[in-house]
Parts: structure tokens; C-alpha cells; sequence
């Protein structure tokens, strides 16, 4: 569901496992997804790039998800723009054809 924002399936299962969870260690984390801790780990900073999660900072060791309203809110922002920018780039291509 989360593809046209720029999530594959792994990205997408670790934020809904984040955000269902609150708070999660990556060895946690890792089981949860049945995943690798190395694979948990980069898509947890993935997800933190996307502004769709974060280190705890009253957690050391802890990942917390970003609130969806306002980390989707803003990734769809951004999308949209790169839409307009693409549309832009398009009308003028056609223009000049």
C-alpha cells in the first residue's frame, strides 16, 4: 500500500510493525519480521530517511515510529511535488515536440 511512497514490502512491514509496537529494540524487531538484525537495521534507517521513524532518545537502543498523520502527511507532500515537477517536465517536453 505504502509502494507509490516509496516503500517496498520490508519497509512497509517494519513501520506498521513499529507503529503497532511504539517502541522496539532491533532484536525485537528482527524476530517480529523474521528477519536478519543487518537487514531490521537498514530498514529502520531507511524508515528514519523517510522521516518515518527515529532513534528513541529516552530509549537508547530503541526505534520509535514517527506518528503515520504527520510522517505519510509529509512523504505525500513530497510525492505530489515530484508529481508536478514530472508533469511540468512533461508539458514542456511536449511543447517543444
Amino acid at each position: 500500500m505504502l509502494g507509490a511512497l516509496g516503500l517496498d514490502e520490508t519497509h512497509e512491514a517494519a513501520y506498521r510493525t513499529l507503529v503497532s509496537v511504539g517502541v522496539a529494540e532491533v532484536p525485537d524487531l528482527a524476530r517480529r519480521l523474521t528477519l536478519g538484525e543487518h537487514d531490521t537495521e537498514h530498514a529502520l534507517r531507511l524508515l528514519e530517511r523517510h522521516g518515518l521513524a527515529a532513534r528513541s532518545t529516552a530509549r537508547p537502543g530503541r526505534w520509535v515510529a514517527t506518528p503515520p498523520g504527520v510522517a505519510l502527511g509529509a512523504l505525500l507532500v513530497r510525492q505530489r511535488h515530484e508529481l508536478d515537477k514530472a508533469e511540468l517536465a512533461a508539458a514542456l517536453l511536449a511543447e517543444e515536440y
